[in-house]
Parts: C-alpha cells; structure tokens; sequence
C-alpha cells in the first residue's frame, strides 16, 4: 500500500520551503496563511492516518500540496518538490475503505464543481491580478477533469486527491484576495 507517497512529498516541500518576498509586506502575510494552511492540513491527515481514517488523511494532504502550489504560482512561496507529477502516483487504499472512499469522491466533485461556478476574478478585467485569478479557476477545472478521469480508470484515490487540490487554488485564491465568491460561500474555507 503507498498511500503515504503524496504525504511525504508535502512534507519534503514544506521541510524546504522558502518564502521569496520582503518580510513585513502584504505579500509575505498572504505567503505566510498559504503556509499555515498547508501545515494545518499536513497535521490533519496526520491526525486522520492515526485514526486509521487513510481516506481523510489522503484528502487532507492533497489540499495541503494544493495550498501550497497555489502560493508558488503566485511567486510567493518556494517549495521544491521531488515529484511534481506525485497526483499520477496511483494511490492504493485497503478495500474496507471503497465505500467511504466513492462517497468522499462523489462529494468533493460536487463541491469543487459548485465553488468553480462560485469563483469569479476580484480584481479589474485585464489586469495582472485578473489573469491570475483566471488562472486560479483554470487550475482547479484541470483537476476537476483529472478527477473525473482517475474516477472512471479506476483510481479512486487519485480522483479524491485531485478533486482536494483542485478546491485548494480556490481557497488559496479566495484568501489572496484573487477570487471572490458570487455564489455558496459555505463551500470555501474563508
């Protein structure tokens, strides 16, 4: 079973990361929430692996690694990672957990699905800021199609993963102050 491969790849990241942008300035404070909420959801799925909750756990990992290569695609975090295509990795899970695991699955599309149509650019149109933020909602599109695809080849655990991520750069947009949410707000973590 190898379904600590995207944990350690977090945590490689984080035991490496930097933050590249002055100490004191706006960007340093939203680099710094990236990287809390990344070590939060590392401590989570820890938390949930020691449960012998491995389907959380995987969650909570893939949301962290999503925190964090948001704040990277804003040039406000360097975490060098080992495997950038760690989301391809197949996941294998026990088989008491396929159940718990459709049912994650069958929800975190549901919610990344509802928070994409949610999210809409907060700054000026054709601006820097704007592309960026189109960006942010192409990204977690990506990975809401990776997700699908994992789910219908079979590797549940990777379309839960992918899904997890995907709603990362949302939240990790929404709380740049890129995103703002014109729809449910009760599927974002603001």
């Amino acid at each position: 079973m190898n379904d600590r491969v995207w944990r350690e790849e977090l945590a490689f990241r984080l035991g490496n990361l930097g933050i590249p942008v002055l100490p004191g300035t706006i960007f340093s404070s939203v680099a710094g929430e990236l990287q809390e909420m990344a070590e939060s959801y590392l401590r989570d799925g820890d938390h949930f692996e020691a449960r012998g909750d491995c389907v959380n756990a995987l969650a909570s990992w893939s949301y962290a690694l999503g925190w964090l290569d948001a704040g990277a695609g804003l040039g406000l975090i360097d975490a060098p990672g080992r495997d950038h295509q760690w989301i391809f990795c197949e996941v294998v899970l026990p088989a008491n957990t396929a159940f718990r695991l459709l049912e994650k699955v069958r929800r975190y599309h549901m919610l990344l699905s509802t928070a994409i149509k949610a999210a809409v650019p907060a700054p000026e149109p054709g601006t820097v800021t704007s592309d960026a933020a189109n960006r942010f909602i192409l990204v977690a599109g990506v990975f809401r199609e990776y997700g699908n695809f994992f789910h219908l080849s079979g590797k549940v655990p990777n379309a839960l993963g992918s899904f997890s991520y995907g709603h990362a750069w949302l939240d990790a947009g929404v709380r740049a102050g890129l995103l703002r949410v014109d729809g449910p707000r009760d599927v974002f973590a603001v």
